[in-house]
């Protein structure tokens, strides 16, 4: 990324650059491709990007007389638009082609966000919507760090002038005021960042403010006087800070732990590279990087970090699990260098030697040109498919002959009707439960405890259901239950927080407000006194834990207790691991692909559990959602999820009636155990 002069202050070749860029790209693809995960090797770009561009400028200054952004602006479009537009356009007419439906409209706002620059802060702002975290990839998700990285050049000429100004009018040299700046830029930045990391990771991200010390870094480096520090010891700085950049992807979590103050890692050892490469020193890390290879990718480096994505999303949507093996990850590398390489010689050279004879104006009126054919396919396709989303209705009840849904597990089988699944894959996304739609769901920063009211408000009996998402998946059920039993139900449901009271460890209690939410949840109850609280038991197994009732479980209701209340605790929904809906609308109802082995996505039998007391009732509808072997994707004609653990409000309406009876069950036994085969903790933590 960001294709730009290669010249120091001296104006000579520094290879060992384009070689870390190329190292750069080679990380990023290594680590999306083979291990899942980020490598740090995107803030090696940003710093990169820091120092050239500030090199860029100050040249620019130095033969114009003074810093002219409009027609920086227009060199940039020249060298980024060509390949950005270009690969941006294959993803549209792909993803029409090859990926399924429900995943057309996250691309097209994704591609249009790309193109203005903004696709940072659209991935910002939808990692708070919670239900949709478990969205799957947009094949431009990658340009985020374009995003990021054109905001910083939007603002960059004016922080140089700033600079220079203020160095006037403090009489010190341009360099120094230079520092000043930068260094005031990048201590601001960098608090900005750690502070925000640590309360909300997700969204400091994408979020540019937390990002731009990375660039001032680079700036800093730009205008530092390297050439007073000895070779030798310039040479042990650069193998030192090559090491920090090939290390940190396997050393940290960067995606749950950048930027923050571990951005630091790679940022530093990105600067040491810079600041100590000059001098082609005998085993120099410069001589390493500019070996010829690396010179070469380094030049197709901008394309191939363009390309590398969206093929390994195509290559995926279409071969499957043979994309995740190592042969399957070698073609999507080899793919992209091909299109790398054909980009960078056929398009982008070709186009940037054309355009940089004619003025500013017309590069301008040329990037307009070429993004306006594609914000109108977008913009009309968007129209159509929005269209269609908005017509389509989950129902609110369905002919019990023709989608049995969870009878159909319940009763071992049978033939079913050959009728098309509901909700439909595609609209999956629509299938929310009522206290979503009505607003009375908590927000990830909500302390209040919102109440939802259903079934008959002068019910015999006051069922509450307390908890998570996973908790209020359940709400559609109970509703139809206590329509039917004249129950009253009411609901204290938030996004990201399970009724514990151990919320303080959530990593969603954003500002403290799981840890005071449970705490007013508690007090709701309190004035409510319904004679059961309905929550979650468990915690499903993932790759990282074993299904088990998290001590804070145990200690919540202990207080619910005290309270006088009884707990009707429900195992927790199977987690699928993928995204099932998008698994459907790929691969049809019944592809083995879109199921799970059950003891993968529940556990096997778990551990014999003590006797926790009169007070706590256990049920168990894990039957209702998998066989004894296989957790499916779809039952009865209904679509289970939603997403990649979420119920759809169909399917927990079909198990309404099973439900009501183990509820019953439970309600009448006196002493319980929490079921023989659910894990408790170890009672020392309690």
């Amino acid at each position: 990324m960001g294709n730009f002069p290669d010249k120091t202050a001296a104006d000579s070749f520094r290879g060992d650059i384009e070689g870390l860029r190329a190292l750069a790209a080679l990380l990023v693809a290594i680590f999306h491709i083979w291990m899942n995960k980020v490598s740090g090797g995107v803030d090696v770009f940003f710093v990169v990007s820091g120092y050239l561009i500030t090199l860029s400028l100050l040249r620019q200054r130095e033969q114009l007389g003074r810093v002219r952004p409009l027609v920086f602006w227009a060199g940039l479009a020249r060298r980024l638009l060509p390949a950005a537009l270009l690969v941006i356009s294959a993803v549209l007419l792909g993803t029409w082609l090859l990926l399924p439906r429900s995943l057309w409209m996250a691309a097209m706002k994704e591609s249009l966000a790309a193109m203005l620059y903004m696709e940072n802060w659209a991935l910002a702002l939808n990692s708070v919507d919670y239900l949709a975290r478990d969205n799957l990839p947009s094949p431009v998700q990658h340009y985020w760090a374009l995003s990021t990285q054109g905001q910083f050049y939007a603002l960059w000429p004016f922080v140089i002038m700033l600079a220079l100004y203020a160095s006037t009018r403090l009489a010190v040299s341009r360099r120094q005021g230079l520092l000043l700046i930068f260094g005031s830029i990048f201590a601001v930045s960098l608090g900005f960042s750690v502070i925000h990391t640590a309360a909300n990771q997700t969204f400091a991200y994408f979020n540019t403010f937390a990002r731009v010390w990375q660039f001032a870094l680079g700036g800093i480096i730009a205008v530092s006087p390297w050439l007073a520090v000895p070779k030798g010891l310039r040479w042990a700085l650069a193998w030192l800070g090559l090491a920090a950049v090939i290390s940190c992807g396997f050393v940290l979590d960067v995606s749950m732990s950048f930027p923050g103050y571990a951005a630091l890692w790679p940022s530093l050892g990105a600067a040491l590279v810079l600041g100590s490469g000059a001098g082609m020193l005998p085993g120099s890390a410069r001589k390493l990087l500019s070996l010829r290879p690396l010179l070469w990718l380094g030049g197709i480096s901008y394309a191939f970090y363009l390309w590398h994505w969206p093929v390994m999303i195509f290559l995926r949507a279409v071969a499957g699990e043979p994309a995740l093996t190592w042969y399957g990850g070698l073609a999507i590398m080899a793919v992209s260098l091909v299109l790398a390489w054909g980009t960078t010689r056929l398009v982008e050279k070709p186009l940037r030697a054309r355009l940089g004879r004619r003025s500013a104006g017309f590069a301008y009126g040329a990037a307009v040109t070429a993004m306006a054919p594609l914000v109108v396919v977008i913009l009309l396709w968007r129209n159509e498919v929005q269209t269609l989303t908005e017509e389509y209705r989950v129902p609110e009840t369905v002919d019990a002959a023709l989608y049995p849904g969870a009878r159909v597990l319940a009763e071992d089988g049978g033939a079913q009707p050959d009728v098309g699944i509901i909700p439909e894959p595609f609209m999956a996304s629509r299938d929310v439960p009522g206290p979503y739609k009505e607003g009375c769901h908590q927000g990830l920063y909500g302390t209040e405890a919102k109440a939802c009211h259903y079934g008959r408000p002068e019910g015999a009996l006051t069922i509450a259901v307390a908890g998570s998402s996973h908790a209020t998946h359940w709400v559609p059920a109970l509703d139809v239950i206590a329509q039917q039993r004249n129950w009253r139900l009411v609901s204290y449901t938030k996004n990201g927080c399970r009724f514990t009271a151990d919320a303080d460890a959530s990593p969603d209690n954003r500002e403290n407000s799981c840890t005071l939410w449970n705490d007013n949840v508690l007090a709701a109850l309190g004035e409510l006194k319904p004679d059961f609280v309905f929550t979650t038991g468990t915690v499903a197994m993932t790759a990282e834990q074993p299904e088990h009732v998290p001590a804070g479980y145990v200690q919540q209701w202990q207080k619910v207790a005290q309270l006088g209340l009884k707990v009707l605790a429900v195992r927790d929904t199977p987690y699928m691991g993928f995204h099932v809906p998008t698994c459907v609308d790929m691969n049809g109802a019944d592809s083995p692909l879109c199921s799970r082995p059950r003891s993968a996505a529940l556990g096997s039998v778990l551990s014999p559990t003590p006797n926790l007391g009169e007070h706590v009732r256990f049920i168990d509808m894990s039957d209702y959602f998998c066989t004894a072997d296989t957790c499916p994707a779809v039952a009865g004609n209904i679509l289970i999820y939603k997403d990649k653990s979420h119920i759809s409000t169909v399917y927990m309406k079909s198990l309404s009636g099973f439900l009501a009876d183990e509820m019953e069950r439970a309600m009448q036994v006196g002493e319980i155990r929490l079921a023989d085969r659910v894990r408790l903790p170890d009672s020392r933590t309690n």
